[in-house]
């Protein structure tokens, strides 16, 4: 089971502990200024760290058809695709960004997902495409939630055949119209699946997964890579840069 990295010592401050926890009697008008501020990058250093491990642990049980890579320029940036084959968003191709936020691993700190075209569901808030992950997970506790789960949890909106009764939900007119006028929520789903085809292989700036149309010269090149990883476990495949990439487990 995957657990956060905690700090062994109050040198090395929890990832759990708060600014106000992390507090040095300088910021209460102590003298030991230095020491607060070696405190803060030892507890963030130890977020990232996390953050690196967690990653790793994604790699081996992401599920299945939905791929991940981090940025290339900021490591708690990682962009996204799932391809779904059933429902009814079947055929859709949904990409999306994950945003971390320096303080997680911290209680409470969410990650945040954001699709990059529209997707028509109640969970999902229609001005800004965010991903509301409240449904699932009440208050967020880094001792019990991860990015796999959150993953689990995106997959699973796109087959949902009911909604249970919630307080408010991100897009209350798409869970009014599941409800009451099925015909035309299918309708928007279909939009939405034919906009995330359409928009394909619009690639966003600094995006690491990238879509190209198929060129025939690829077709070696993906059967030499498949034979040379054949005896290796692989955690998922995906087209980068115009180029099969295959990300295998350490």
């Amino acid at each position: 089971m995957l657990r956060r990295l905690k700090a062994s010592s109050d040198a090395y401050p929890s990832p759990h502990e708060t600014p106000e926890d992390t507090q040095t009697t300088s910021e209460q008008g102590g003298n030991d200024g230095p020491m607060s501020s070696l405190q803060k990058y030892r507890s963030q250093t130890m977020k990232d760290y996390g953050l690196m491990i967690e990653y790793k642990h994604l790699r081996q049980h992401v599920p299945s058809g939905i791929y991940v890579l981090p940025s290339f320029d900021h490591s708690r940036i990682w962009y996204g695709a799932i391809f779904i084959h059933a429902g009814l968003y079947r055929n859709g191709v949904f990409k999306f960004t994950i945003f971390l936020p320096e303080s997680y691993n911290g209680p409470g700190t969410y990650p945040r997902i954001v699709f990059n075209t529209n997707v028509f569901h109640p969970y999902v808030y229609e001005d800004t495409k965010e991903l509301d992950l409240k449904p699932k997970f009440p208050e967020w506790d880094p001792e019990l939630h991860y990015m796999v789960a959150v993953l689990t949890y995106l997959k699973g909106i796109f087959y949902m055949k009911d909604f249970p009764e919630l307080a408010t939900v991100a897009n209350g007119t798409a869970l009014d119209m599941f409800r009451h006028d099925p015909e035309n929520y299918v309708n928007k789903v279909e939009e939405c699946v034919d906009e995330s085809l359409t928009s394909v292989y619009t690639n966003e700036q600094g995006s690491t997964i990238r879509f190209t149309k198929h060129n025939p010269a690829h077709d070696n090149l993906r059967q030499e890579l498949f034979a040379q990883l054949d005896a290796t476990p692989v955690s998922f495949d995906i087209w980068l840069a115009g180029v099969l990439e295959l990300t295998s487990s350490d």
